[in-house]
């Protein structure tokens, strides 16, 4: 321990045997045994260089000396008192700003996720910054944030998955009743497309049919960096949309999108939780990855296969 860190304990500790008169009293106090508050006393008064009590075996009392020191710390002892149960609150309950950073809010998923939280937690301010960039959490002051792809590979970072997703090719009944269903990705390249901009350009180039990797010309008859609009111009019957199925997962069970090419797209689509590692002993923190962990998965839509439930 830093030799002045040991010195503000052991000031910490003198002053409860002043108020207590006694090293037994003091240390149920502060937590310790009556030797070791007489051998903190005694370093201090090491440390000093002149005796702060006088100590008999019936009681305990000041010397000048000590009386005048005692004058000077009881405050400080005090206030470090204040602010290590001030920081344990904090530790131990939820409280406080707690800023998060996510995707845009497509179709109402992000409210979904954290709204239980917000309920169950009312002395939580909680602050959402809807962006698609990959935010320096850190340097931004922000304590969570909800990203698709890979982990962080960061030793200052940590991050729980909170869900397993998959991309998809959808389309509306109408839109395929009127152009055809396409059986193998070539067939793309006579089709509209609703393209994203957060994807690679020409995301299509990287297709998986039958027969290995496909690279297709598409025409793009809507584009946009939303899955939200995207959802919706492939609900209107505008092309087929590349999707990730937890933003979609009500459509295609309705029977609103159909699933076309299935496989076609062979990435996984993954959400995390990523925050500090120096927030982790945040209550507010914990208590909302924590909310995530149990609530997201029922929220997202199925298990896609070969994941447990």
């Amino acid at each position: 321990m830093d030799p002045q860190l040991a010195i503000l304990n052991d000031v910490v500790v003198f002053t409860e045997v002043v108020r207590q008169s006694s090293f037994t009293r003091a240390g149920k106090v502060v937590g310790l045994p009556a030797s070791a508050v007489s051998r903190r006393v005694a370093r201090l008064e090491a440390a000093l260089g002149f005796k702060l009590l006088h100590r008999t075996t019936r009681s305990v009392g000041l010397t000048d000396a000590g009386r005048v020191y005692y004058e000077r710390t009881a405050h400080i002892a005090h206030d470090v008192l204040d602010a290590a149960r001030a920081v344990q609150e904090y530790l131990d309950t939820p409280k406080g700003l707690l800023r998060v950073t996510a995707p845009p809010d497509d179709g109402g998923v992000i409210w979904a996720m954290i709204s239980g939280f917000v309920r169950d937690h009312p002395e939580v301010e909680l602050e959402i910054i809807h962006t698609l960039e990959y935010v320096d959490l850190i340097e931004a002051g922000v304590d969570v944030a909800l990203r698709g792809g890979s982990p962080p590979d960061s030793t200052a970072l940590t991050a729980r998955r909170l869900v397993d997703s998959r991309f998809v090719l959808v389309a509306s009944p109408r839109y395929l009743e009127r152009r055809g269903t396409p059986t193998r990705p070539e067939e793309l390249a006579e089709h509209d497309c609703v393209a994203m901009d957060t994807w690679v350009p020409n995301a299509f180039s990287s297709l998986m049919g039958p027969d290995g990797p496909v690279s297709v010309d598409f025409r793009n008859r809507v584009r946009s960096n939303s899955q939200e609009t995207a959802r919706k111009a492939a609900l209107d019957g505008f092309g087929i949309a590349p999707m990730v199925e937890m933003t979609c997962w009500r459509q295609l069970e309705s029977g609103a999108l159909v699933e076309v090419l299935p496989g076609a797209l062979p990435w996984p689509a993954t959400f995390w939780a990523v925050y500090p590692v120096a927030r982790s002993k945040s209550a507010a923190t914990r208590a909302f990855v924590e909310h995530l962990v149990r609530n997201v998965p029922a929220l997202t839509g199925p298990v896609p296969e070969g994941e447990p439930a």
